[in-house]
């Protein structure tokens, strides 16, 4: 009985030991857009979800955040139209072309679980969903030939007006 309880435990041990979640350090770990904010959010919320992550100006209709995460260093920025959560564009600046390809990959995998298989169009991957009655749009590019170091860049944006 004894043999048999350990190999159970060691079982789910190795089941619990899958590869780490390379996206939540940097996208959040909410169901939301970006780091716990949606196309929509109003400005309060925004600025209550970016508190940990630098911001660095808050001016009319802009937030704008800096800050490094999981090796990374990002530069966020929020535009709002009418209070609401227009637009969110991400520079994220990766250690190594290794980390960009792997989170990259992995990106990718779950936009197109979540949001239908990827489009290409002029370099950039693009999926469209429809949340909350507006159309979102997000886009994904590498960068990293014009800034010569790994960089992805990564829109979200409201398609819809």
């Amino acid at each position: 009985m004894r043999a048999l309880l350990y190999i159970i435990i060691v079982f789910t041990l190795f089941s619990c030991g899958s590869k780490p979640d390379v996206l939540a350090p940097i996208m959040g770990e909410t169901k939301a857009h970006f780091r716990g904010n949606s196309i929509g959010d109003k400005y309060p919320n925004v600025l209550k979800h970016t508190a940990k992550d630098n911001p660095t100006s808050t001016e009319e209709g802009v937030l704008n955040c800096e800050f490094k995460v999981a090796d990374s260093e990002l530069i966020v920025r929020y535009e709002f139209d009418q209070e609401k959560l227009y637009a969110i564009q991400a520079d994220i600046f990766f250690q190594d072309s290794a980390s960009l390809n792997l989170f990259e990959k992995t990106l990718i995998e779950k936009y197109n679980a979540s949001y239908g298989v990827v489009d290409e169009d002029s370099g950039f991957l693009v999926w469209q969903h429809r949340h909350s009655d507006t159309e979102v749009e997000f886009t994904l590019a590498d960068e990293s030939i014009e800034f010569g170091q790994p960089k992805l860049s990564l829109t979200i944006y409201n398609f819809g007006n």
